[in-house]
């Protein structure tokens, strides 16, 4: 029987319900820590005029996503990209999992709200840093006019819930449509539909996660 839930399922540590989406997001960030030291002493350390191998693969990544942020927020890309980097991986690795037979941390509204509170805080700190202070942020919230001021402050308290509700409900119309395939014909045809759902659909959302960071942030120091 087909269930969908809003309440995160419980699971205990040491007694204590932390929630397995919880839970989950601790054992995959445990992992990417470890990878992450692994890379910095095995690549990042001996780095060479002449990338190769892993070399190239971490060059690739950063510039490429640095070069991105620089097309949206300009001369913030280098406080911004670091940030938005970090919360592509983090929904990226919490939602492919689900291809190991794991339920993703993202089928979680409380995660997907966290990102946007992160995405929220960015946006805010980025526009502070970037207008000079508060008074330069309460002049962008004016522009162009002193009466859109009201406008652009609830856009940018909006902005975490819209964040979190886009990406929930994606990520859980594909567990949805997964389970149904799933009860209707079990054996070939979720094999093809889960190369889409769980590399494809989770690379399109981690990528609107990144791109709807930048566009605020852009907003914030335009």
């Amino acid at each position: 029987m087909l269930e969908v839930s809003l309440y995160p399922e419980h699971f205990y540590v040491f007694g204590v319900n932390v929630g397995q989406s919880v839970f989950i997001s601790w054992c995959v960030m445990a992992v990417l820590l470890i990878t992450i030291t692994l890379l910095y002493f095995l690549v990042v350390r001996r780095m060479k005029p002449v990338p190769k191998g892993a070399q190239n693969f971490v060059e690739l990544v950063v510039d490429g996503v640095h070069r991105w942020s620089e097309g949206k927020v300009g001369h913030a890309a280098d406080f911004v990209a670091p940030v938005t980097m970090t919360l592509m991986v983090y929904v990226f690795f919490n939602t492919v999992i689900e291809l190991f037979g794991l339920p993703p941390a993202t089928e979680d509204i409380n995660c997907t709200f966290a990102m946007g509170l992160c995405t929220f805080v960015t946006v805010n700190v980025t526009g502070l840093k970037f207008r000079g202070g508060i008074r330069g942020r309460i002049r962008g919230l004016c522009n162009p006019s002193p009466i859109v001021m009201p406008i652009r402050i609830i856009t940018d308290l909006i902005a975490p819930c819209s964040i979190a509700i886009r990406l929930f409900a994606n990520i859980m119309v594909g567990g949805i449509i997964m389970q149904l395939i799933y009860a209707v014909e079990p054996i070939i045809l979720p094999a093809v539909v889960a190369s889409y759902f769980n590399v494809l659909h989770v690379g399109i959302q981690t990528f609107v996660l990144g791109l709807l960071t930048l566009v605020y942030v852009s907003e914030a120091i335009e």
